[in-house]
């Protein structure tokens, strides 16, 4: 029978269990190699997106350096959520020394924790090509448009700067293709701020769910054009350096099928498009007092935001062909 003087051995190797799980669930992540995962003690975070600066020129001798023109777009703000529940280790689990039972609690917990997370990041992506409100992995409902009140993929967003716009839709929602990707690629590399200068977007990151896998990794790695009977190079190859295949793809939390879906990412400046802000990442808390008869109640809460910034730097395709 496990005794009140058992709870202090029995919170260390549930925390034990605990961490391990929540080690293993944070390696295997793809979410973090997409979104710019970072922590903050703030509940409302301001993000300010610069659009970028103009102003280098030709300087005559003796003249003064003349001042950049810095130009500020809009202002966001991310405000963070408190998630969380309890499991009980209960007297009929002590009493009979259910330790196989028990020691799923914390590890089935920490899973379902993550599980959502992921979830939740995923259907950024997936819902992320209407204007209207989803609700999400927990139930609640969500904004999908970003600061421009504009659905994540649009093929006019837009700045309060002036009347330049842009898309990130890849070209007329293609299905996964060779071409496609170099469509996207020669779409994002003459891309332009709102000053009028050539920011090419290197989109060098395909994100697929796992029906894609095969297809993507044909198109990406096989030496010759797949699917051409030419004896020719694979231009692609070395230029899409890295495949993310991430599961949480395959299926909306809706229910739709998103198995078509793909997009493309510019790996150094997508975490200027997609954040997710921990003020508290999941913990596993014991109970502050326990009663010999009653359940033992641990818990597991954490808060986080998710941010929707400048959206240039993420392209998605639907594979719906308009």
């Amino acid at each position: 029978m496990i005794t009140a003087k058992d709870f202090p051995s029995l919170t260390d190797d549930l925390q034990s269990i605990f961490n391990e799980t929540a080690k293993s669930k944070v390696a295997n992540m793809q979410s973090s190699k997409i979104f710019n995962v970072f922590d903050t003690d703030r509940l409302t975070y301001d993000h300010l997106i610069l659009h970028g600066v103009s102003g280098i020129q030709r300087v005559a001798d003796g003249a003064d350096l003349p001042r950049i023109n810095s130009e500020e777009g809009d202002t966001v703000t991310w405000t963070q959520d408190y998630y969380g529940a309890i499991f009980g280790v209960t007297k009929k689990m002590r009493k009979f020394d259910l330790h196989d039972q028990i020691s799923q609690l914390p590890k089935t917990l920490v899973e379902d924790a993550f599980d959502k997370i992921e979830q939740s990041l995923a259907d950024v992506l997936l819902n992320g090509f209407s204007a209207s409100n989803y609700a999400d992995v927990y139930g609640a409902s969500v904004a999908a448009v970003g600061p421009d009140g504009l659905a994540l993929f649009s093929t006019v967003h837009s700045n309060n700067i002036n009347s330049n716009t842009f898309s990130n839709i890849i070209t007329s929602n293609p299905a996964l293709s060779r071409q496609a990707v170099i469509t996207a690629r020669t779409q994002g590399r003459t891309h332009k701020d709102p000053n009028g200068i050539k920011r090419p977007i290197n989109l060098d990151t395909l994100i697929v769910p796992v029906a894609l896998e095969d297809l993507a990794e044909r198109i990406l790695n096989s030496d010759l054009m797949p699917g051409s009977s030419y004896n020719d190079i694979n231009s692609l190859k070395g230029k899409v350096t890295t495949l993310i295949v991430w599961e949480c793809l395959d299926t909306r939390t809706d229910g739709t099928d998103t198995s078509a879906y793909w997009f493309m990412a510019d790996s150094s400046k997508v975490g200027e498009s997609l954040q997710c802000l921990f003020a508290e990442r999941p913990t596993l808390d014991a109970p502050d007092e326990i009663y010999s008869n009653k359940n033992w109640d641990y818990s597991c809460d954490f808060y986080y935001a998710i941010g929707r910034g400048y959206p240039a730097y993420i392209f998605g395709s639907n594979a719906s062909g308009s």
